[in-house]
């Protein structure tokens, strides 16, 4: 197949399709190409009986006001998140600590700019330590593991991730307090009525003629003032491209010419962390006996989805380290695992689902993880091409946001950037 169109967007995730559906109403011809045989890339969801299933991102809160005009936009409302309010299970006996902490934590993460966070006070030995040694030098064992916990909710684990990284990550998303929900509702508060991925099939619904499913593309190729996308069945010419990809992926897209050698660095260096999500079904919500909606510990975290829908569900994100060695087992252990670690919590009646629901997102070839991220001494060294343009190849994504980094919230204002950026200049 050949075809000649104004722009041609990889991946069909909520940048890529936020970003084809503002073009395409601005007149633009689109194209969009997705690897998979479905779109939303990590929103995932879906319907069992009355109950929605979501097994990707789902979470919005404070501040967050691009995506939820763009809900709005497709009639979908935003609803209370309500699985978080009843943390009786958590009763912290340091939470003053706690508190103290992330104030301080804040106060530095503010002196990152988040335009260029290469260019904070210190950058360079910001960059070059992790978060596990810089807890370690500034708070007890304990405290600092407790932090190092909360942030691998959304990061790595803390001897993975570069400091500097972690401060801009939490200066883009309100402060460790917002996440906490210190002064207000906490950074996730809301959810989409329905599920997330009510955005991609709704955007999906809108540009669908444009979208090509189960289309991996291999390479781009520029010349002529056209770049060229292209596998072994389609060759699409555009005036512009728009990579829509995390960047681990986009980099292992071959392009011709090459990127510049800083871009092709940034990318190898900012992996992606997967966990395993998991949906538990059941003939009725019988943990609510105990008016405990949330369940913490070092193998997984497991909420009440809430409602009266049938059947009665649990989420579980399992932990990092969890997942990595659950990934090993056989798909019968390891549910089997997983329900015991939820039954040391509710009793033997946890593992008598009627439904068992689950992914790993470092397996998925086309998503390789959840949330992205820098290692030590990349932001302040190549951090600066994460979002420049590369000749006619522009970038859309979550992790291209200085705004709300990682989150729906940033795929969507990356989109509204990449768009602006084309519309003025096509």
């Amino acid at each position: 197949m050949k075809e000649q169109v104004d722009i041609v967007v990889v991946g069909a995730g909520l940048a890529g399709l936020t970003t084809a559906w503002l073009l395409s109403q601005a007149g633009l011809t689109v194209r969009v190409l997705e690897a998979r045989e479905r779109v939303g890339g990590r929103l995932y969801g879906y319907q069992v009986g009355e109950r929605c299933i979501q097994l990707g991102g789902r979470w919005t809160g404070p501040g967050q006001k691009a995506v939820k005009e763009l809900a709005a936009k497709l009639n979908i409302p935003v609803v209370a998140n309500l699985s978080f309010t009843n943390r009786s299970n958590e009763a912290e006996p340091r939470a003053a600590a706690l508190e103290n902490a992330a104030r301080a934590i804040d106060q530095l993460a503010r002196s990152v700019p988040l335009d260029k966070p290469w260019q904070a006070p210190d950058a360079q030995l910001l960059d070059q330590q992790t978060l596990s040694t810089w807890l370690g030098a500034n708070y007890d064992e304990a405290l600092a593991r407790q932090i190092g916990s909360i942030l691998a909710g959304f990061l790595p684990e803390s001897q993975d991730v570069s400091l500097l990284h972690v401060l801009f990550y939490l200066h883009s998303n309100g402060g460790l307090s917002g996440i906490l929900g210190l002064d207000g509702p906490p950074h996730d508060s809301e959810m989409f009525a329905g599920g997330a991925h009510r955005l991609t099939d709704e955007l999906y619904a809108s540009v669908k003629a444009s979208v090509m499913l189960s289309t991996p593309v291999y390479g781009l190729r520029s010349e002529a003032g056209r770049t060229v996308a292209c596998n072994d069945r389609v060759n699409i010419s555009a005036r512009h491209a728009v990579v829509a990809l995390p960047p681990v992926l986009a980099g292992r897209l071959f392009y011709d010419p090459p990127m510049p050698p800083d871009r092709d660095y940034l990318t190898q260096r900012m992996p992606i962390r997967g966990k395993i999500a998991v949906a538990l079904l059941y003939e009725s919500p019988f943990w609510r006996d105990t008016d405990r909606t949330i369940f913490i510990d070092d193998n997984l975290t497991v909420w009440d989805e809430g409602g009266g829908e049938l059947p009665a569900a649990l989420s579980g994100l399992v932990s990092i380290p969890c997942s990595r060695q659950l990934a090993k087992l056989d798909p019968q252990t390891r549910k089997e695992t997983i329900l015991s670690f939820v039954a040391t919590h509710l009793g033997p009646r946890a593992e008598k689902t009627c439904g068992y629901h689950e992914i790993n997102w470092a397996a998925e070839p086309w998503s390789r993880g959840c949330n992205s991220f820098m290692t030590t001494g990349v932001w302040s060294t190549w951090g600066y091409t994460l979002r420049e343009s590369v000749g006619r190849v522009h970038w859309a994504g979550a992790e291209m946001s200085d705004r709300f980094v990682g989150q729906m919230e940033g795929a969507v204002r990356s989109a509204q950037v990449t768009a602006q950026r084309l519309l003025a200049c096509t």
